[in-house]
């Protein structure tokens, strides 16, 4: 009798081994979770003009199984389990064709409150189990690595032959347009005199806008915010290039940025009075950009890491407008501001014809492009 019971433990542990060889948990990138992505694309819908026939569930799926069908029409259902991260997670998949390899990505129920609250890099684990025809095949559990919120992995590589994937998009996420502080901000810059009113472009008059960009600069430097050159993140890997990038109230109350805080500080106060900005990318290192006119003929730039210094420059464009500038703080302002437009403008020119080209290093990022594709604003 232990004899056969031995039988029957070995076949069935064999039987299960070999359905359980059929498939492997995928947890991209590099079984590293970035909360800031999930945030980011947390509503994003991809129409895709031919959707991959191997990839069934979520296209923005990051987390799924890789599995081969075991017959034509094999119902097999994915079950994600992570206590801490989301709650329980299952769905049904239909595989059309025995034999053939799919990845199946279902939609995961993140818990999206618990991720805005990961301040800092800590290990946790998923659990996977698969069901075909209603009886597990096994489970599975990896280790994973749930980084920051305030990591962007802007570059991923994927694989030796082939060309980094580009996640720089991610850094519009990181522009809220819609934080409190920003009213704050305005409110402030408006009590400042330096102008009447933050309309725009309605004016038509680009030294207008320049005028409202130089207010809320100036604000800015009067609440204390320096550059910070904080950019490194917690276990870095080879194959991903990421920054770190504060939410603008963190920024504030620290009153501390680096190249991407101050940019995306920023182009967020701008996109709440229609001002248009972009982020532009260089090898390391980020500024903003912004249009002086609707129609956006008109770019300027502005190095936000000078925020704080001084350097002694004429305001053409002030001048021009007759803006008073009544005292030191407003010259000191207005001097390191100016400087800022000068720097940003001499490494635009130096970059020449990069950005429109393929390399990941130069890149322009169109906030408003972003939110028409999905990329939503991260909240404190």
């Amino acid at each position: 009798m232990k004899t056969f019971f031995s039988i029957v433990l070995f076949v069935l542990a064999t039987v299960t081994a070999r359905a359980d060889e059929r498939w492997e948990p995928i947890v991209d990138p590099y079984s590293q979770i970035f909360p800031g992505l999930l945030l980011a694309t947390s509503t994003m819908s991809l129409d895709e003009e031919k959707p991959d026939p191997l990839l069934l569930g979520d296209p923005n799926g990051y987390v799924g199984v890789r599995i081969t069908a075991a017959s034509a029409r094999e119902a097999v259902e994915i079950v994600v389990r992570s206590p801490n991260l989301m709650s329980e997670t299952r769905e049904r998949f239909v595989l059309p064709k025995a034999g053939t390899e799919y990845e199946l990505y279902p939609t995961l129920l993140w818990n999206f409150e618990r991720l805005k609250r990961q301040n800092q890099s800590a290990p946790d684990s998923l659990n996977f189990e698969v069901l075909s025809g209603g009886r597990s095949i096994g489970s599975r559990s990896v280790r994973v690595r749930v980084r920051s919120v305030n990591d962007v992995p802007y570059s991923i590589s994927n694989g030796d032959d082939e060309a980094a994937l580009d996640f720089s998009w991610l850094f519009a996420a990181y522009v809220n347009e819609d934080h409190p502080i920003v009213d704050e901000i305005l409110k402030e810059a408006l009590e400042s005199g330096l102008v009447e009113s933050f309309d725009g472009y309605q004016s038509e008059d680009e030294d207008q806008v320049y005028a409202q960009v130089f207010a809320i600069w100036h604000v800015l430097q009067q609440r204390g915010l320096r550059y910070s050159s904080i950019t490194r993140t917690a276990n870095e890997l080879p194959e991903i290039s990421s920054q770190h990038v504060r939410l603008i109230d963190q920024s504030i109350r620290l009153r501390q940025a680096n190249c991407a805080d101050g940019t995306v500080l920023l182009a967020s106060i701008l996109r709440k009075i229609d001002i248009a900005p972009f982020l532009v990318l260089v090898p390391g290192h980020m500024f903003l950009g912004f249009y002086l006119d609707e129609k956006q003929e008109t770019p300027t730039y502005l190095e936000t890491t000078m925020m704080g210094s001084v350097k002694a420059v004429s305001s053409k464009r002030l001048d021009a407008l007759g803006a008073e500038v009544k005292n030191v703080d407003e010259e000191e302002s207005l001097t390191s501001f100016e400087g800022a437009v000068e720097s940003a403008t001499s490494q635009v020119e130096e970059a020449g014809d990069k950005f429109d080209g393929d390399d990941p290093d130069y890149q322009i990022i169109d906030i408003q492009a972003a939110r028409e594709l999905g990329v939503v604003p991260i909240s404190s």
